[in-house]
């Protein structure tokens, strides 16, 4: 018996995005009897909480979906991509084309672990003008080796039959026909699912890529970091807060709130240095790069220009690798604004 057609053998992989349309593709598969096992991707720049709190994250969506997802962290697949990505990018620095083609690649190479015959998405023939024309979708199946096997449940009924439809595995009446960017239909089909319309997911993704000063930073760091590329704990420093350049090859993160100043404090990768001030409130920073005496006098410095202290002399910041126990100090100089501007990347 054909494995596609082996009722123990009825199981899928989703990309799942957290949004409204990810969750329909699966629920139609769950309708036929298809196990569906969600894939969730995340990188600095997209699915960051998953990155952070895997276990809280799968938890949350557990509970408020019923779904038992498996988060996949795509951070060193994005980052090749980024080097040179085959498609180009979007307006900043997305590579939208190329990186669901290699999210596609990595399920593809799932699907023997988790002995699963195809994969679906809950793409849209004309929703997103970049990645989602009819001919791209059908280079992305093409070029990501799932020639046959990708099905598109919200708009199936617009492309050709895949091989689970041929083979009975999935019934393709009872697929849906959506095309283009309106959401009345996908709205009303989630309230026949029973879907709370004041909690009905919004469309998944706000990738940071797509933002104009972060692509910036971005491209900064790939710059600094060629011929080589930059590792995870690089590119984090480009995702929030103020940053400096201190030298050429040290990065300096300055949070901007409190939410920041937790988030920032979990930056803790090897090389990485933490300070703040010791005797007044103010912003939890991070060095990464040459920790070197004048290093800590600027960085000490800014920390202060963003501090309650502002301007005023005779004060210390403390540093060390645990922003908790941060052990050795250093006086802060009175830096202006001006030559803080010279610095800020």
């Amino acid at each position: 018996m054909n494995a596609m057609t082996d009722t123990n053998e009825r199981r899928c992989l989703a990309l799942y995005s957290g949004g409204l349309d990810s969750i329909l593709a699966i629920r139609i598969l769950q309708g036929q009897g298809v196990e569906v096992i969600p894939l969730y991707f995340c990188t600095p720049f997209f699915g960051f909480d998953a990155l952070r709190d895997p276990e809280a994250f799968k938890h949350d969506h557990r509970a408020r979906h019923g779904l038992d997802i498996r988060i996949v962290d795509y951070t060193e697949d994005l980052i090749s991509i980024l080097k040179a990505p085959r498609h180009g990018f979007g307006r900043h620095m997305n590579p939208c084309i190329d990186c669901k083609i290699g999210m596609l690649k990595r399920a593809r190479s799932l699907l023997e672990t988790m002995h699963a015959t195809f994969v679906i998405t809950g793409e849209v023939v004309g929703q997103r003008p970049m990645s989602q024309r009819r001919s791209i979708m059908r280079a992305i199946e093409r070029q990501s080796g799932l020639e046959g096997i990708l099905l598109r449940p919200l708009c199936a009924r617009k492309l050709p039959e895949t091989l689970p439809e041929r083979l009975g595995v999935v019934e393709r009446n009872a697929l849906w026909d959506i095309s283009g960017r309106g959401r009345k239909k996908q709205i009303e089909r989630a309230l026949d699912y029973g879907m709370d319309e004041d909690t009905i997911p919004t469309p998944a993704g706000g990738c940071l890529l797509t933002d104009e000063q972060i692509s910036r930073k971005v491209r900064g760091t790939f710059d600094r970091c060629s011929p080589g590329l930059p590792g995870k704990a690089d590119l984090l420093m480009d995702i929030m807060g103020r940053k400096y350049l201190l030298d050429d090859s040290t990065v300096l993160v300055v949070a901007r709130d409190d939410g920041e100043n937790q988030v920032i404090s979990t930056f803790t990768d090897p090389g990485n240095v933490f300070l703040k001030m010791v005797d007044v409130s103010g912003p939890l920073c991070v060095i990464r790069g040459k920790v070197s005496d004048e290093n800590l006098r600027t960085a000490a410095g800014v920390c202060l220009r963003y501090g309650k202290a502002r301007g005023v002399p005779g004060h210390a910041a403390e540093y060390g690798a645990d922003p908790a126990d941060m052990t050795e100090s250093i006086e802060a100089p009175v830096l202006t604004e001006e030559y803080c501007r010279t610095l800020q990347d």
